[in-house]
């Protein structure tokens, strides 16, 4: 479910951005307002278009979000104060904690909006060790800090 509502976010946002990319060309007089003479093929390619967002907004939630696993000495409860302070650095605030699990949201509203409200990064200790999961560009440069600052030396 969680995978579906994504492709929806991500399908409006592309949206979005196209009804604002044609507002422009319109408001700007490079066109005129009327499909037809818009587009080459008419409202062919506005189903076109449509098509095309749609199946990338399909795919661009098992492309963008993942689940790492990093190299870091200790638990989840060791490096509890070391993570929150890692976080805080990049914006992020504890959402809620449990047992073996914390979860991260964006404080600014602006950050969030521009991530569609996907912006939680989920910290969970595992048998293994620790896995993060989240949006992956947020993800890397996360990792990377954590690993370099917490990882083995």
């Amino acid at each position: 479910m969680r995978y579906f509502i994504r492709s929806l976010k991500t399908f409006v946002w592309f949206l979005l951005i196209f009804v604002i990319i044609v507002a422009v060309v319109v408001i700007s007089g490079m066109s005129e307002f009327n499909i037809e003479t818009m587009f080459r093929d008419g409202y062919n390619s506005l189903w076109q278009i449509m098509a095309l967002l749609l199946a990338i907004a399909a795919v661009y939630p098992k492309v963008s979000y993942v689940k790492v696993f990093p190299k870091v000495n200790g638990n989840l409860s060791g490096l509890r104060v070391q993570l929150i302070s890692l976080m805080q650095e990049f914006g992020y605030e504890v959402e809620k904690e449990s047992v073996g699990m914390m979860t991260f949201r964006l404080k600014s509203g602006a950050a969030r909006f521009s991530r569609r409200y996907e912006d939680r990064i989920t910290m969970e200790q595992t048998e293994t060790g620790l896995s993060v999961e989240g949006l992956r560009k947020d993800i890397v440069r996360i990792m990377s800090r954590m690993e370099y600052r917490l990882g083995d030396k």
